[in-house]
Parts: structure tokens; C-alpha cells; sequence
């Protein structure tokens, strides 16, 4: 849990210090930018050190993990979170920025649950 809440407060606060300092960037479109490509680039740029006999993969026993579909729906759900951003930006206490907020919302639950599940597998593999 305080894995997405950091998660989400980070990439918050970037986008209001891009929106109020930087030039008037939009905070939704700063927050996925932060949630979600900077984490999508660091998976394509290590990728070859988990295939078989790279740096973190030297046996080749383990699998990398966008193999693994929670690493997707941990992305999916923080660009969800990215949701609260655009309500900022819609608004925030606007009709417009109802389903903004919703998404946001669900984003944030999402997250959470997916990583309540990976922490119990991780749990259950003795790790």
C-alpha cells in the first residue's frame, strides 16, 4: 500500500511542479509520462538483462517480468491514476472532471489490489 501511495505522490507532485513552474504542462499528461513511460522505458532498456544469461538472469531460470501479467496491469493501473491529473487539469471540482476522477479513483484501486497480489505471491515463493 505505501508502494502506490508513494508511487502516486510522486508522480503527482511532478506534475504539479511541471504545471506551476515548467511552463503550464498539463498534470495528467506529466503523470503518465512519470506513472507509466519512464517504467516502460526502464523495461525496454534492461530487457536483454533478463533474457537467458544476461546480467540479472545468468542461469536463465528466471523469468522477466513482462512475462508476468501483473507487471502490465500494475502499469495499466497507474495509468489510470493518471486520471486524478486530468481532473486537476479538467478542473477539478467541475462536471468535467467526473470521469476523470473515476478513473483516477479506479486506477488507485486497481494498484493497490495488484499489489496486495504480487506481495502474496511474493510471500508464498518464500522471497
Amino acid at each position: 500500500m505505501r508502494y502506490v501511495v508513494a508511487t502516486f505522490v510522486v508522480g503527482l507532485a511532478i506534475g504539479l511542479v511541471l504545471k506551476y513552474t515548467g511552463g503550464g504542462e498539463l498534470v495528467g499528461y506529466a503523470m503518465l509520462l512519470t506513472l507509466v513511460a519512464l517504467p516502460l522505458l526502464g523495461f525496454i532498456v534492461t530487457i536483454d538483462d533478463d533474457l537467458p544469461g544476461g546480467f540479472s538472469n545468468p542461469d536463465g531460470k528466471a523469468r522477466g517480468p513482462w512475462r508476468e501479467w501483473e507487471n502490465w496491469a500494475d502499469l495499466a493501473a497507474r495509468g489510470a491514476c493518471s486520471g486524478v491529473g486530468f481532473a486537476i487539469d479538467n478542473g477539478w471540482n467541475t462536471p468535467s472532471a467526473v470521469l476523470p476522477w473515476a478513473v483516477g479513483v479506479g486506477g488507485i484501486v486497481a494498484s493497490v489490489f495488484v499489489h496486495r497480489r504480487i506481495r502474496r505471491q511474493v510471500v508464498a515463493h518464500g522471497g
